[in-house]
């Protein structure tokens, strides 16, 4: 590579504590040239978020750069001044951050959110700002009357947009992406990803992709370089990351990953030969319907969000949901949990109908029958209690285990889950673990109560690749241990494939097909769920970009 456009040099990153000062970038060294796609993989406090703040130089205190240097163009961007970075930023090099919400201001406009980065480094007049905006929205795709929407009256994916349109704003050379698809569904990611290589190619601009997910980077960067705790363990073309990779964790990431085609493989989340599926079902849902008010009332807008959807669960069974975001997976985890009430339908557990037996809100029995694992490990933990708080206290409500036997037990339960010792981790706070401890504890929460039924609503979708299959291992082994049913809700099909007996397909509230796992993966019937699995398939992108070009030659 002789065009350089960035060099990273040996740069070390440490931060201060009452002790010894905590490294969390070690000695890491990258080039990355021009019109390249260059992706930073590793697991969460692997250091990837780290560099990309020391690039922008804005990492927070008690953080400081210890040593190395980071030349953009050939200019150390560390030995500038608070007002050349100032400068730099946005102009030579822009982000777009993980969450596209958090990164949107929630109570300004649209248009004004654009339009701050083009007074503040260029100085356009009003109408020169709202001609290069109208510009912008051409780029990623989105109709210009929306400039004036606020972020909470779009969609995750045009939330997404918008943040990739203040990026380009000023047409800067280098474009960061930090984990920018992390909260989308499949479809929708693949589009954003698909129109920002079409923006590259008519752009210029380089890329530096960060991200947990490797499937992602195999298909879409040039090279890709490897972090474990803080050190860069490999680097190297992604055609040769993808036939293994030269590092052990670089091959313990290769070996994580579920393809949704495919034959099925056997050492990767095998199910058990001998299990017995009970004959009566557990839950039945029988057409369920919510509905939810938006706005008005002489004429209140609607959105249908469950539109008559019927299933069973049968004990010991494994059920996933499928679909995108605004499917309607969580609203039917919420009615299933009685977090919130249905418009109409009926749900039958273990032969009582619940809306007539309990009209006006769940029963402690119910409750203790009927568990939840929530999508967020981070929020679904209180931060000032230990975590046999979290556990004792539900079991304490349900008057389950006798006060003196009340620590075994709970000890017992967080080493069912992997959490070992469990002693040492009972007194654990939520921040003193990491994201995948902290949704085991969720886990053995809702496994503490001896429930019947666990639903379980994204339960893997902020994780790390390599914890994403511990999470399904101890899901998989509830059935066989415990006898737990599980309904799995998920937009990872490849995930669902492996874990799941059934996959139940859902697209704006309606399921659309339903069947046994690997049928239903082998021999997909409706369009939908063909679209799905293709977009969770190795070799997307080029199918894509060979579809568009047929498409262009033919025009």
């Amino acid at each position: 590579m002789t065009d350089i456009l960035l060099s990273i040099r040996n740069l070390d990153v440490e931060y201060i504590t009452p002790g010894d000062p905590v490294c969390a970038v070690k000695n890491v060294s990258f080039d990355i040239a021009r019109g390249e796609i260059f992706g930073l993989v590793g697991e969460s406090g692997s250091g990837k978020s780290t560099v990309v703040q020391a690039i922008l130089r804005t990492l927070p205190p008690p953080a400081i750069i210890t040593g190395g240097e980071i030349l953009l163009n050939g200019k150390d961007i560390l030995s500038m001044s608070d007002r050349e970075v100032k400068k730099f930023r946005w102009q030579e090099i822009s982000i777009v951050m993980q969450s596209a919400m958090n990164a949107l201001n929630p109570v300004i406009p649209i248009r004004k959110q654009i339009s701050d980065v083009l007074y503040t480094h260029k100085g356009y007049s009003r109408e020169k700002a709202h001609q290069r905006i109208k510009e912008l929205f051409d780029l990623v795709d989105i109709h210009y009357d929306r400039m004036d929407s606020y972020p909470h009256e779009l969609s995750g994916g045009m939330r997404q947009r918008i943040v990739l349109a203040i990026a380009l704003a000023l047409m800067p050379p280098l474009i960061i992406m930090d984990e920018p698809t992390t909260a989308l569904d499949v479809i929708v990611e693949r589009e954003i990803l698909f129109k920002v290589l079409e923006l590259r190619k008519e752009l210029g601009f380089t890329i530096l992709f960060i991200t947990h997910d490797l499937n992602l980077l195999l298909e879409f960067t040039d090279r890709v370089g490897v972090m474990l705790k803080g050190e860069l363990v490999e680097s190297d073309e992604a055609v040769r990351i993808n036939s293994g990779g030269q590092h052990p964790y670089t091959k313990k990431l290769i070996g994580a990953l579920p393809s949704a085609t495919g034959p099925r493989r056997k050492d990767l989340l095998p199910r058990p030969e001998q299990f017995k599926i009970g004959e009566k079902p557990l839950i039945e849902i029988h057409n369920l319907n919510k509905k939810f008010h938006l706005s008005g009332f002489i004429r209140p807008k609607m959105l249908h969000a469950v539109k008559d959807v019927s299933f069973n669960i049968y004990p010991g069974e494994i059920v996933s949901l499928v679909g995108e975001s605004g499917s309607g997976k969580s609203t039917i985890a919420r009615l299933i949990a009685r977090l919130i009430p249905p418009t109409s339908g009926t749900i039958i557990l273990d032969g009582i109908d619940i809306f007539k037996s309990e009209p006006r809100s769940a029963s402690l029995n119910y409750r203790r029958k009927v568990q939840m694992v929530f999508q967020d490990p981070f929020g679904s933990l209180n931060s000032v209690h230990t975590v046999f708080h979290h556990l004792a206290r539900p079991i304490i409500r349900h008057r389950l285990i006798p006060q003196a036997e009340l620590y075994k037990y709970i000890i017992d339960m967080l080493e069912t889950v992997g959490l070992s010792p469990g002693s040492l981790f009972a007194d654990k706070f939520p921040h003193e673990m990491s994201g995948g401890e902290r949704q085991r504890v969720a886990i053995a929460r809702a496994l503490s109560l001896q429930p019947e039924l666990i639903v379980a609503d994204e339960p893997t979708s902020m994780l790390d690749v390599s914890i994403r299959m511990h999470i399904l291992q101890i899901l998989a082994n509830l059935r066989g241990e415990k006898n737990v049913a599980v309904l799995f809700i998920t937009h990872d099909l490849a995930s669902a494939r492996y874990l799941a007996d059934r996959i139940i397909v859902l697209k704006n509230g309606s399921q659309v097909e339903h069947g046994n796992s690997e049928e239903l993966i082998q021999s997909p019937q409706h369009t939908y769920t063909k679209q799905l699995i293709a977009a969770a398939s190795p070799g997307w992108l080029k199918k894509n970009l060979l579809k568009t070009n047929e498409n262009r030659d033919s025009k």
